[in-house]
This record gives structure tokens, sequence and C-alpha cells, in this order.
């Protein structure tokens, strides 16, 4: 079998075992949260800027056990939650369906409250659920439902989902759509595998007897060496704005293709951009643990964009041929070093099945604190999210890039 073919057969499993997550969610917490009354100054600080009302939620609780990563995490979730372009109904037909997709409760019995305020019905509640191709739904809501299925299935939504959005979208809230799609996938993903438990409000569950199941086969298709569906501003097109935040040094150095694609939507960008920048920069994981996981993702998510980027990044980080040749076949391949085959079975659960087995768990946990273990779920999370949105926009690739593996690239 070539190494394509099992990437992708890999993938596969994705649209046939969902209720993979379900079955491997943790009945307990993996990772507590941190309670009221142990909070530091600059815990309290963090949940009187992201919490409600003095509160935090499970969530956030939790988070507060790395307060770094809960300061460059929340804005971008609290600007997909509410702040973005879309609508309220579009915005939570996206949460609720990539909920479903995951096997969120947390996420589902959180946003269903959200969704009755955007005047949605029980009805339409258990039909998303169902998936677009339920009756009773009207074209556009499917397309944007279609979209959700189509990321998670494929991180990439076919040209005529992709064409459906944008005969009512504009840039900006196509790039919402996806991003949307994407940070809840990360959110979900790490709920998940740390076992966050519904507060005791809250009492919306996933919709039950009704199969599993994604509305999306495997897609192949990427865009790279195609037209790009958004085209990264040139120089000459950028306002003041955008030209302060592309060149925040003031170096004067060119800007990747990425950033300048992401330009175009400043308010997305910004808040989006401290979660990438905590992963590079004030993550807990080395740089090779970094490299490992987002390489890995980055190729199971066919993204050449991520490889290209990353790939030298793990050889300058002490990768040998050796360990990119296991980052490409996969943990079980043999050799490496124990914690490394974790922490790519690791990337391997979450994209497949949505939540860290016991197994691996244990195995990380064996090596790593609490901080390393939430910058791993957050890395993957974090890095899948980005290849969504690289290969939908179609972002080309740089000049001279490191390109995929022989058998890879399309």
């Amino acid at each position: 079998m070539s190494i394509r073919s099992a990437v992708m057969l890999a993938a596969l499993l994705l649209v046939h075992v969902p209720p993979a997550a379900a079955q491997n969610k943790p009945a307990a917490p993996r990772i507590q949260p941190v309670a009221q009354g142990e909070w530091t100054d600059a815990q309290r600080a963090i949940v009187g800027k992201f919490g409600s009302g003095g509160a935090a939620a499970n969530d956030l609780a939790t988070y507060l056990q790395h307060p770094v990563l809960a300061q460059n995490i929340m804005p971008f979730e609290r600007y997909i939650s509410s702040e973005s372009t879309l609508s309220p109904r579009h915005r939570e037909l996206l949460i609720l369906r990539t909920a479903w997709l995951t096997r969120s409760d947390y996420i589902w019995a959180h946003h269903t409250e959200a969704a009755r305020k955007a005047g949605m019905t029980a009805d339409e509640l258990t039909r998303i659920a169902r998936g677009p191709d339920a009756a009773g739904w009207d074209p556009f809501d499917a397309a944007i439902l279609r979209s959700a299925d189509e990321l998670h299935v494929s991180a990439f939504v076919n040209d005529a989902t992709w064409k459906a959005l944008t005969a009512k979208y504009n840039t900006r809230e196509v790039m919402d759509a996806v991003f949307t799609v994407a940070e809840f996938t990360m959110i979900a993903d790490t709920v998940n595998s740390v076992g966050v438990q519904v507060e005791e409000r809250y009492k919306d569950r996933l919709p039950a007897g009704i199969a599993a199941h994604a509305a999306a086969t495997l897609n192949d298709e990427r865009l790279i060496g195609k037209t790009a569906r958004i085209t990264p501003l040139e120089p000459s097109e950028w306002p003041a704005d955008v030209r302060e935040w592309l060149d925040r040094s003031g170096s004067g150095r060119p800007v990747a293709a990425i950033y300048r694609t992401y330009a175009r939507h400043l308010a997305m960008d910004k808040p989006r951009t401290a979660v990438s920048e905590h992963i590079r920069g004030t993550s807990t994981l080395s740089a090779r643990q970094r490299e490992l996981l987002i390489m890995r993702i980055g190729l199971l998510c066919r993204s050449e964009y991520e490889w290209a980027a990353h790939a030298p990044a793990g050889r300058r980080a002490g990768m040998t041929d050796a360990d990119v040749d296991r980052v490409v076949k996969g943990p079980d391949t043999g050799g490496g070093e124990p914690l490394e085959l974790a922490l790519l079975h690791a990337v391997d659960e979450l994209y497949q099945n949505d939540v860290v087995s016991t197994k691996t768990w244990n195995a990380l946990a064996e090596s790593l604190n609490t901080k390393q273990l939430l910058d791993v779920l957050i890395t993957t999370g974090g890095y899948r999210m980005v290849s969504m949105a690289l290969n939908t926009f179609g972002v080309q690739l740089e000049a001279n890039p490191t390109r995929f593996p022989p058998g890879l690239s399309r």
C-alpha cells in the first residue's frame, strides 16, 4: 500500500466510525477545573474577561490550569461564538452540527440555548443531528450544514458547497463559516479528551436514536497549483490598518500568502492569531514535540501548505529522516521513542475519533504535565483548524516549498 493510500485509508475511518468519540470519552475529568476558591488574581482576571458574571463554566475553569493558554485561546472562541459576521442562526447551525459530528455533549448543551434564542425550533435541533439531507431544510441551510460535514471528513469544502455558500456570503462571511467549524472542532476535541463535564443547569444533550454519520465522503481534491478561492492581498492593496497588522515589526519583509489571505478579515484574524502565536511561542511543548504534532495533523488533513512550512521546522528541531518517515507513515510502523509515539497516536485519534483514548492519554500523562497535555490538544486542534482554512481557501505554496513526500502530492 502506498503512503498516500495508507493516509487516505486512515482518514476514511472518520466517515465510518463517528460513534468512537462517545465510546472513548472519559466519564470523569482527566484534568480538574480550578475551583473558584483557589483562583489566583491572574485567574480571576481571566474569568472577569471571559466568564459570565464572575463565574467560569467548566471549560474555562479547566483552561485556568494553564492561564497563558486561556488568555490566548479565549478571544477567538468569543469572536466565533458571538462576534462573527454570521447571523446567530447560521452560527448555531454550524456549531451544533460540529458538536454532533464530534459527539460533544458539552458544546451541544451550551449552544442549544443560543440556538433557541436565534429562533430555532425543537424540530430543527433534532434535524441538525439528521444532517443536511433531512427533509425540511431550505437549500442554503442545507449547504451550511453540508460544509460542516465536508470540513469534518475532508478538511475541505467541495466545489458545489463552496459555490452555494458564496452565492449569499461575502468573503468575510464565508471565512467566518469555515473558521466556525474549525474552531469548534478544536474546542470539541479538547473538552472531549479532557472530560469536561456539562454543568447541572444545562439539560440538553445530543439527540438520541439518530445514527451518527457525516453526509460527506472523503474528498481528496486540493487546490494547490489551481486558482485560489480567496486571493491574498498584494502590498499595493493594503489599506493602512492591514499594512500596520501585516508589518507589525516594521521590517518591510515579504509576507506569506496565508497571512495576506487572512488579512482580508482583520476582525477575525487578530484573535485567531493569538491561538497560533501561543502554539508557536508560549506553549509548554518543545519545538520538536510541537512540529511532530503539526506535521502529522497537516498530513492527515492533506494540507501541503502546512507540510511545506513545518517539515523544515521539524528538521530544525532535530528530526531525522527516520523521524519524518514515522510522521508520514504513522506510529504503528515501528521504532521511535514512547512519548513521541503517544503524541502521534493522539493526533490520529483526534483526527479519526475527536477524542484521545484512555490508553494514549495515560501514556502521555506519564511524561507530560497538565499544561503540556492541554497544549497537545490545542496544538493539534489549532493546526487542524488552519489546515481546514488553507485547503478550503486555496492558499498557494510559497516559493521553493518542501513538497509532500512522493505518493502524497496530487
